[in-house]
Order: structure tokens, then C-alpha cells, then sequence
């Protein structure tokens, strides 16, 4: 009886000392990412949102743009650019890469089992007569790789790269409003500047039919008539030009929506007005650094440093700890038929340390922060040349509006009713009516200057962007992988 109790208290001892190796190797495995995370290297790289966008879709076959609506909202834009464009759509799928990695990440390493079948006789057995069931070994044996001080930078690094990968879809959703933007509003301006012009015509070609019942009369010279001729057919020439481009225009629309562009509805003077900026303007060093692409060389740039210190910690060896299990049929011997064991391997960093990996994140690290300062020096600079710009277009425009265009419309009403009655000669008009029209039309271009200019600016703040940002399915999208990180 006392025997039958101390083989029992042997046992329970001898697989407690088997047991406890393995769970302390588990537990170091789920610490481990947390210890890591507290460590102020690896701060750099702790959560954030990770807003994602919708996958885009494939346009409907004859698809039409609600162009007047997408011009004045810019909500709609982008949630039309999330379903059409295909430069956003790459974008949303490297998002997913960079969660696929992310997810990756976290993974443990796979345990690795071994069996091994040994013992096999080659010739005679010893002692004699002993077959394959009387002396073959059968080993089996499971091991886990133990990472120390691995996981929790390998999991910020990929963190950082995920938000980098979520910045730089906002940024190419916001560079894409942008752009289509600039390409409706270029179709409304060519469509205004057709309209203009065809009036300027309609006007010549009036005069024209009377100087030409004049001149069959003798009451005009042929030479006076000739130049009125000429004026006509060059106000034709450029009309036929400003259609051409009206063409390009829709075509370029077509192209940044992905679908027909109807413009209808919004006059060349109301595309100025479409275009919403912050007023008075925020603080613009804030709303630089706040843009997606600076956002996106930062998280690139904390990765790089995460990458490096992962790069560092391959100098602390990751121990594999395994439990075997021998069943021995050469029991004969005196071997015990079967038995457990326990090891350890331990590899032994003498040639690969990570220091070349270490350096290479550092000077990834280091390129990146110079591509950051660069962005960031670059965009000041177009800042301040587009509110130099936006401020001489209001004042121009202004000053045209309230007094040149009212005061060459005056003119030319009183030049033609001069010409009618024989006061003025036919140089007088072509000259007031040349005048008019290119003040209307540069009035048009100003316009369409200052429209393209508050786009810019738009882009260069990140307005866009910021929108895209806050709305209901970025904040949808990071709370799912809110989930994901807490989850694992």
C-alpha cells in the first residue's frame, strides 16, 4: 500500500515538473506583447483607428453623375469616388493588405512535432530471435517556439503600417475630389464661355446683316464692311476652339467620374461660391500637419523605428521548450517501456544579431523623415502663394463686377446707338464690342481662376480628406478593427 502511494506521489511530482516548463513557455507567450507594448521604445507604435473605406463597386453601364449635386456637396463627392473611382479602390485594397499583415502579426509561432522510429534491426537481433515488435524505440516529441521581446514591436510595426495604409487612401480620396472637382467646374466654365461667345456672335452676325443691306446701298465702304467680316469670323474661329475644349472637358469629367457628365443647372459665377473654406482661415501649421500624407510619412516613419527595434531584440534568443514521449519495445534490456522528457533549445546569436536589419530600418526611418519635412516644406510654400492668389482674384473680381462690366455695357450700348445714327465710324464700334466681350470673358476666366485656386486650397489643407475622416463609415470601419486589436 505504501509503495502503490509513493509511485502515485512520484508520478503527480514528475509530471508537475513536466507540465510546469510548458506553461510558463504559454504564459510568456501571452505576456509578452503587453510587457513589450509598456516599454517606452515601443510607445511609438500603440493603437489607433484604422477608418477603411467602402470597396468600390463597378459603375453601372450608362451611369449618370449628379454633377450640380456633387459640385455643391462635398459628402456626396466622395461617397460617389468610393464607389467608382479605381485609383480609390487600389487604395481600400491595400488597406486590406496592411490589416491582412496586421492580423498577421499577431499570430504565435506554429509548434512543431517530430516523430522518430528507431531501433531497427539491420541484421541479427542480441539476443537472438527478437523481431521488430521486440525492439523498436518510437519517440514522439512537440515543441513551441518562445518569442522574448518580439511580438509587441512585430505588432506595432504593423499597427503603423495599417494606419499609414488608412492615410494614404485619404489623401488619394482627397487628391481625387480635388481633381474631379477642377474637372466639373472646367466643364461649367467652357459651357458659360461657349455661351458668351455664341451671344457675341448672335449680336455681330445682326449687325452684319444690316451693314451688308447698308453696303448694297453705298452707305458703307466695302473696306468698312470687310473689317466687320473679319471681327465675325474670328469670333467664329474661337468658338469653334472653346467647343473643342468644352469636348475635352467632358471627357475629362467622364474620366474622374466614372460616369456621364450632365452640366446643367450652375452658372460659371456660382462655381466659386461651391467651393466651402474654413473662414477666417484655422490655424494653418495645424491643418498641415494634420494632412493624410503627413499622417501617413509618420506612421511610416514609427514603423520603421518598431522595425528596428524588432531588428535589435534577435540578439535575445527565442528558447523552443518541447515534451517527448518514448514507448522502448526492447524492454528485455531493461529499458523502460515508456518514459517522458523535456528540452530546451536555445539558438545562439554569434554572426546574424539583427544589426544589419537594425540599420536598414534606421535608415528607412531617416528617409522617411526627410520625405516628411520635404511634403511639409512644400506644402507651406503652395499655401502661401494660393492666399496671395485668392486674395488679388476677390479684389480683381470685385472691382470688375461693381464697375468695369456695368461701365463697358454702357458704352457699348451707347457706341451702337451712335453707330446707327451715323456718329461714330465703324472702328468705334469693332473696338467697343471687342472690348466688352473680352471683359466679360476675362471676368469668365477670373472667375474660374479663383474657383480652381479655393480647390487648391482645399487640397492643400486637407479638407477633403478631414471629411472623409470623420464620416459615419470610417468611424464604422475603426471600431471593427478596434476589435481586431483588442480580439487579436
Amino acid at each position: 500500500m505504501t509503495s502503490t502511494a509513493l509511485g502515485i506521489s512520484c508520478q503527480r511530482i514528475c509530471l508537475g515538473r513536466l507540465l510546469f516548463p510548458i506553461s510558463l513557455l504559454f504564459a510568456l507567450q501571452v505576456l509578452e506583447p503587453a510587457w513589450s507594448a509598456s516599454l517606452p521604445e515601443a510607445q511609438a507604435g500603440s493603437g489607433a483607428d484604422h477608418p477603411a473605406a467602402t470597396t468600390p463597386g463597378d459603375p453601372t453601364a450608362g451611369d449618370s453623375a449628379p454633377v450640380t449635386d456633387l459640385l455643391k456637396d462635398p459628402g456626396r463627392l466622395l461617397t460617389w469616388l468610393r464607389l467608382h473611382n479605381r485609383e480609390v479602390a487600389a487604395a481600400s485594397s491595400r488597406i486590406e493588405e496592411a490589416r491582412a499583415g496586421y492580423r498577421a502579426s499577431r499570430l504565435f509561432p506554429n509548434p512543431t512535432f517530430s516523430f522518430t522510429l528507431g531501433d531497427i534491426n539491420a541484421g541479427k537481433s542480441n539476443p537472438p530471435g527478437l523481431g521488430f515488435g521486440d525492439t523498436s524505440i518510437s519517440t514522439y516529441f512537440l515543441s513551441e517556439t518562445a518569442e522574448i521581446g518580439k511580438r509587441g514591436p512585430r505588432i506595432a510595426s504593423a499597427n503603423d503600417m495599417l494606419g499609414a495604409a488608412v492615410e494614404s487612401y485619404l489623401d488619394t480620396l482627397g487628391q481625387k475630389a480635388a481633381e474631379a472637382r477642377y474637372a466639373l467646374g472646367r466643364a461649367y466654365y467652357l459651357k458659360s464661355r461657349k455661351e458668351v461667345l455664341e451671344q457675341s456672335l448672335a449680336t455681330a452676325q445682326r449687325v452684319l446683316d444690316l451693314e451688308k443691306t447698308r453696303l448694297d446701298q453705298g452707305e458703307v465702304s466695302g473696306n468698312d464692311y470687310d473689317r466687320l467680316l473679319l471681327d465675325t469670323t474670328t469670333l467664329q474661329s474661337e468658338i469653334a476652339r472653346n467647343a473643342a475644349e468644352y469636348l475635352g472637358a467632358l471627357a475629362a469629367c467622364r474620366a474622374a467620374l466614372f460616369a456621364e457628365c450632365d452640366v446643367q443647372g450652375t452658372e460659371v459665377e456660382d462655381l466659386e461660391a461651391t467651393v466651402d473654406l474654413p473662414s477666417p482661415q484655422a490655424d494653418e501649421a495645424a491643418a498641415l500637419a494634420k494632412r493624410p500624407d503627413i499622417q501617413s510619412l509618420q506612421r511610416q516613419r514609427e514603423s520603421a523605428k518598431m522595425d528596428m527595434v524588432l531588428a535589435r531584440r534577435r540578439r535575445i534568443p527565442d528558447p523552443a521548450l518541447g515534451i517527448g514521449y518514448t514507448h522502448d519495445n526492447l524492454t528485455i534490456s531493461g529499458d523502460q517501456a515508456n518514459t517522458f522528457a523535456i528540452g530546451v533549445t536555445l539558438p545562439i546569436p554569434v554572426f546574424d544579431r539583427g544589426q544589419h536589419e537594425a540599420a536598414k530600418a534606421a535608415a528607412r526611418a531617416a528617409e522617411v523623415e526627410a520625405m516628411e519635412q520635404t511634403a511639409l516644406t512644400g506644402a507651406r510654400a503652395d499655401l502661401d502663394g494660393l492666399l496671395s492668389r485668392k486674395s488679388f482674384l476677390e479684389n480683381t473680381v470685385g472691382i470688375l463686377k461693381g464697375d468695369a462690366v456695368p461701365r463697358s455695357a454702357g458704352i457699348l450700348d451707347t457706341t451702337l446707338k451712335a453707330f446707327d445714327q451715323g456718329e461714330v465710324s465703324m472702328t468705334d464700334l469693332l473696338l467697343a464690342r471687342r472690348s466688352h466681350t473680352n471683359l466679360l470673358l476675362s471676368l469668365m476666366d477670373l472667375g474660374f481662376e479663383s474657383f480652381t485656386v479655393r480647390n487648391e486650397l482645399r487640397r492643400v489643407l486637407g479638407l477633403d480628406a478631414e471629411i472623409a475622416r470623420k464620416s459615419q463609415v470610417a468611424r464604422t470601419a475603426g471600431s471593427g478593427d478596434r476589435n481586431d486589436q483588442e480580439g487579436g
